[in-house]
């Protein structure tokens, strides 16, 4: 010790004293840090499960990797704040059919927006490009999924982290605004997002429980309203362009909306797209799928079905809904299932309904699915439980029109999420779909463990073929496959920067790890 400026000595029982003191003291600080760290550990796992999701987001910002001028709600300020260019054509995303392995669009394909689509093929290599700079391939057993992705979900609670990401990338704090275009490549450009994007979007958001993002998100949906029908334009102010099945969808959003809410506006927006929909009944059955068009399509018939039901569950007092829904499922039944599989066709039209385009996709059956459950467990209707086991078999069915040689579902992520709620609402409404679990739980692992992006963590790319070289590297140790790099899915197309990300396709993937998190 020092005294007096110059150094003394201690005895050695002193010495002995310090010391042990000194690691007596040691101890309890190293105890008392570990005890805090599990203490913090404990505080985000609880905020996680139970608390305001909105909090789960504020401690996510200051506990992760977060650029540091985020901030939640009004979210990244980083990009430029000029708007350079604006593009509104569009009307959600262009369906693709399955029936094939290349790229063919159903009749019911809509114009594409900046998030452009298009499908993995058995062979995942249906998406070059001229401009393609890198290429690999890759052997693997066929049929890999079920020896190579566990039963049990991996994904936890990540749907909260990926919706955060959305808010850090496309939405525009200072102008209160979504854009269709990714942050991260910094240009300032614009998109406006079309109705089926924030349809897909805001039901994103609300199931994560957080008000205030809701009522934000239906805020700038309703620059799409249309008064005259009660409906939504595909793009604001665009009178040619009203599609039921857009339309159902933000149905959804609005329901949910009230729910949390308890807001009446929303339970009367959903009422109104009901009544236009209805409006929309076909002379000889079905649901028109676009404003003064003659198409019927699957999808804008089951969907409207689904608002029907999921309207009737928050304010019963119609029982017309569950009649219109009936309708729709017996069209669905009668006129669009293939015999073969028991899927269902795109579509038909009004007028001649054998002429019939047969590509199938998976978000059809995947709202059939939600719609039959509701009402088996509205009405005890057994009819309709047998018909969605039905369903649930044909669309697990490995050797079937949605799946790979790999043994994964072929349908990008803009599609697919809809089968994962169906076979979400199934699981909760009977046991009877329980045999069915381990497959979607297999393959939504397969999304969150193989299109993840392993350089921007919780965003995920619409298929592998449309993904980064060291994405499809991780994906060829375990999958068969060929992969050539296309450079589109980058800023400027220049692979030396970050791969822009989706705005459609990562709603679609919350949406999806949202439904794995209440299997």
């Amino acid at each position: 010790m020092f005294k007096g400026g110059r150094r003394t000595t201690d005895s050695k029982g002193e010495y002995i004293n310090r010391l042990r003191s000194l690691l007596v003291s040691g101890f309890f600080l190293f105890s008392f840090i570990f005890f805090f760290d599990l203490v913090l550990l404990n505080l985000e796992l609880q905020l996680r499960s139970f608390m305001n999701p909105l909090l789960v987001l504020l401690f996510l910002s200051l506990t992760s990797a977060a650029p540091a001028n985020v901030i939640i709600r009004t979210v990244v300020v980083t990009a430029p704040v000029q708007v350079v260019t604006v593009s509104a054509n569009g009307a959600g995303p262009v369906p693709i059919s399955t029936a094939s392995v290349t790229t063919t669009t159903s009749a019911s394909a809509k114009p594409t927006t900046s998030s452009s689509t298009s499908t993995t093929s058995s062979s995942l290599s249906s998406a070059t490009s001229s401009s393609s700079v890198a290429s690999s391939s890759s052997s693997a057993p066929a049929s890999a999924a079920s020896s190579v992705l566990s039963s049990q979900s991996q994904t936890g609670n990540s749907f909260y982290n990926t919706v955060f990401k959305l808010w850090q990338r496309f939405w525009i704090s200072n102008k209160g605004k979504w854009n269709d275009d990714d942050e991260i490549c910094g240009d300032g450009e614009y998109s406006m997002p079309v109705l089926w994007n924030m349809a897909v979007l805001g039901k994103a958001i609300a199931n994560t429980g957080d008000k205030s993002g809701v009522d934000v998100t239906l805020e700038r949906i309703m620059d799409y309203h249309d008064p005259e029908t009660g409906a939504f334009f595909a793009t604001p102010n665009n009178g040619e362009e009203i599609y039921s099945d857009d339309n159902a969808q933000l149905a959804w959003v609005f329901i949910q909306g009230y729910k949390l809410t308890g807001n009446k506006d929303y339970l009367q927006s959903a009422k109104d797209i009901m009544s236009y929909i209805k409006t929309q009944w076909g002379p000889n059955g079905g649901v028109i799928w676009k404003k003064d068009k003659n198409y019927i399509a699957s999808i804008s018939t089951i969907e409207a079905a689904l608002t029907a039901v999921r309207l009737y569950e928050v304010d019963n007092s119609d029982s017309s809904l569950l009649d219109f829904a009936y309708d729709c499922v017996n069209f669905m039944f009668d006129h669009l299932q293939d015999p073969s599989d028991h899927l269902f066709y795109d579509g038909t039209d009004k007028n001649d309904l054998s002429q019939i385009d047969k590509g199938k996709l998976t978000y059809t059956v995947g709202c059939a699915l939600s719609t039959l459950a509701h009402l088996h467990n509205f009405k005890n209707d057994k009819d309709m439980l047998n018909k969605a086991l039905q369903l649930a078999q044909a669309a697990t069915d490995t050797e079937g029109a949605f799946y790979t040689d790999n043994g994964l579902w072929n349908n990008n992520l803009e599609y697919v999420h809809l089968l994962f709620v169906g076979f979400a609402d199934a699981f909760q409404l009977s046991d009877e779909f329980g045999k069915f679990k381990d497959e979607v739980v297999r393959q939504g692992n397969y999304i969150y463990e193989y299109l993840q992006d392993p350089n921007d963590q919780s965003l995920y790319f619409n298929s592998i073929s449309k993904s980064t070289a060291s994405t499809y590297q991780r994906y060829s140790k375990s999958f068969a496959g060929s992969f050539t790099q296309d450079n589109s899915i980058f800023c400027s197309n220049d692979p030396s920067k970050p791969a822009k990300k989706s705005l459609l396709v990562n709603a679609s993937a919350a949406q999806i790890l949202h439904a794995m998190a209440n299997f």
